[in-house]
C-alpha cells in the first residue's frame, strides 16, 4: 500500500515536469529527457506488482495516448520504457474494470482540452462554468469511476487515495512551474533551457 502512495505522486509530478519542460518551457528539457525513462521504469514496475495498479495506470496511459498527449521525445521515451518492460515481463490486468476506466480517462483528457481551448468562455462568474472548469482541470471522471469500484469492493480505497495523490502532485508541479515562470523563484530564468 505505502509503495503506491509514494509512487503515484512521483509519477504525477514527473509527468507534469516533462509536460512543462516541453510545452511551457518552464523546466529543463535535458533533465526531462533523463527522468522520462526512469519514470517509465517506475510506471511499469508499479503496474507489474499489482493487477489493480496495472489496470488503473493502463487506463491513464490509454487516455493520454488516444488523446494524442504523448507529444514529445521525453514522453515517447517513457512510453517505450513502459511498453518494453510490461511486454517482456508480462502484466496482469483486470479487463472489465479497464474497459470502464479507460474511457473515463480519455473523457478527462478531452474535457481538459475543451476547457483549455475555451478559457475565455469558462472564465466567467457562472457557477456552472466554474464547476466544469474545476471538474475537468482536476480530471475527476477517472477518480469517480475508481471510487465506484471502491464502493463495489473491487478496488481497495488506497488506490483512490493514490490517484488523488497522483493528480495532487501533478497540480503542485504545475503551480511550482507557474511560480518559476512568474519569477517568484529566482533560479527560474537561469535553470530553464529551451533547447
Amino acid at each position: 500500500m505505502y509503495f503506491f502512495l509514494l509512487s503515484y505522486p512521483l509519477l504525477g509530478a514527473g509527468i507534469k515536469y516533462i509536460d512543462d519542460a516541453f510545452d511551457e518551457k518552464r523546466f529543463n528539457k535535458k533533465i526531462a529527457l533523463v527522468i522520462a525513462p526512469l519514470l517509465g521504469i517506475l510506471w511499469a514496475y508499479t503496474m507489474l506488482i499489482d493487477r489493480i495498479s496495472a489496470t488503473i495506470l493502463l487506463a491513464v496511459l490509454c487516455g493520454v495516448l488516444f488523446k494524442g498527449k504523448i507529444d514529445n521525445h521525453a514522453h515517447l521515451a517513457g512510453l517505450l520504457a513502459i511498453l518494453i518492460i510490461i511486454v517482456l515481463a508480462g502484466v496482469e490486468l483486470m479487463i472489465i474494470p479497464l474497459l470502464f476506466l479507460a474511457p473515463f480517462a480519455l473523457l478527462d483528457e478531452v474535457g481538459n482540452d475543451v476547457i483549455d481551448y475555451n478559457k475565455k468562455y469558462f472564465n466567467g462568474d457562472r457557477l456552472w462554468h466554474n464547476f466544469v472548469k474545476y471538474f475537468f482541470d482536476q480530471r475527476w471522471l477517472l477518480k469517480i469511476a475508481i471510487f465506484g469500484f471502491v464502493l463495489l469492493g473491487i478496488v481497495p480505497f488506497y488506490f483512490l487515495l493514490a490517484m488523488l495523490l497522483f493528480d495532487g502532485a501533478y497540480l503542485v508541479m504545475r503551480w511550482y512551474g507557474q511560480q518559476r515562470r512568474s519569477g517568484i523563484f529566482p533560479l527560474s530564468t537561469r535553470s530553464v533551457e529551451t533547447t
